[in-house]
């Protein structure tokens, strides 16, 4: 198999309506990550079908989730892509039912659910009640890290169910649900990558204002959301080293014929040791004014802390990336682009299970 080469991003792909768009970075990541497979984006279309629910009890869904079907799409409206973020505010409207008759690539199916986890699909459920120290469901169930021996959130199993879900729907003749629960499962797994979503913050800092909850919080959510804002755009910008990356480790995932299941454990440490650097290197050179942009966040509110949280999200990326801070962005860049390798590859690897060679 040749090592895979894109000449051209996401956002100029033809064959990726408009509607779907604006793009996120789990849509990038899946996209640069299944474009390295040539076995995957040769996948004749499957054809719609409703979801097989029965196999969804044992992983319920936010009581306000509505499947939408993006097949069917109709073009509203034209959406900056600089200035866009909400995940589900798209160029188009799509449908609560399947569409008749229509059928959809595998890989296209991998790259326009992914961000469906981050809607409104882990909100609202009484899970834990520990939930509230991750802002909620959503939080509890992206995220998963320890604090004086104490394990919050189920991110493992979050990808782990999924991943069964994928495979149950497929032996059941679901084709298409088969790839949508595994788009689903590749945003857990991309997550775990993420080490803001792996390890709460830097020891230090933990003992520093343990008794200061409320300011934690609201450091630990401006690094965290600081950082996704800097690699979405980062994304949108066409930055060539996070293709790269991607595609790369990708292309070495497909090729290891390793066990998903049996990667996970380092996958995670080595996620939990590149935390410390960029959540010191945010703090330290975007300080005080970044912080205050979320200082309005309200935890006892009645939205998700996640969504309030997403609502910094356009202050935040124009303190990043003021002229003023460009010539620092360095550091980010290169640590990202070794996590999204890693990414890259974690995902090649839970591919190549799903779709063996034959």
């Amino acid at each position: 198999m040749r090592e895979p080469r894109l000449d051209y991003y996401l956002h100029d792909d033809q064959r990726l309506p408009l509607a779907w768009a604006p793009w996120f970075s789990h849509e990038y990541i899946n996209y640069f990550s299944v474009q390295a497979s040539n076995r995957l984006m040769k996948l004749p279309p499957v054809p719609v079908k409703p979801n097989p629910r029965n196999i969804d009890d044992a992983w319920a869904v936010g009581p306000r989730h509505i499947d939408m079907y993006k097949e069917s799409y109709r073009d509203i409206r034209r959406l900056d892509t600089f200035k866009s973020f909400d995940y589900g505010q798209r160029n188009g409207e799509f449908s609560t039912k399947p569409p008749v008759d229509v059928t959809i690539e595998p890989w296209k199916i991998l790259v326009i659910y992914s961000t469906e986890p981050d809607l409104l699909l882990d909100c609202d459920l009484a899970i834990d009640k520990r939930q509230k120290l991750t802002g909620g469901s959503h939080g509890w169930r992206h995220m998963q890290f320890r604090v004086c021996g104490i394990k919050f959130g189920v991110l493992l199993d979050s990808f782990l169910c999924n991943m069964n879900m994928a495979e149950v729907a497929v032996k059941n003749g679901n084709d298409y649900w088969g790839w949508r629960y595994l788009s689903r499962c590749t945003h857990y797994l991309a997550d775990m990558g993420n080490p803001f979503h792996v390890k709460v913050a830097p020891t230090g800092l933990l003992l520093r204002k343990m008794f200061s909850y409320t300011e934690l919080f609201r450091i630990i959510s401006a690094a965290h959301q600081s950082y996704e804002v800097y690699v979405e755009q980062r994304f949108r910008e066409g930055f060539p080293a996070f293709k790269d990356a991607l595609m790369q480790g990708a292309y070495e995932g497909n090729s290891a014929k390793h066990d998903i299941k049996a990667e996970l454990s380092a996958y995670l440490r080595q996620s939990q040791d590149r935390q410390k650097p960029i959540f010191n290197f945010i703090l330290k050179q975007f300080g005080q004014e970044l912080l205050d942009v979320f200082g309005h966040i309200d935890q006892k509110g009645k939205m998700d802390a996640s969504k309030q949280i997403n609502l910094c999200s356009a202050n935040a990326s124009r303190i990043i990336f003021d002229k003023s801070h460009l010539y620092a962005l360095d550091f980010l860049d290169k640590i990202t682009a070794e996590i999204l390798f890693d990414v890259g590859q974690m995902l090649g690897i839970l591919l190549a299970r799903f779709n063996p060679q034959s």
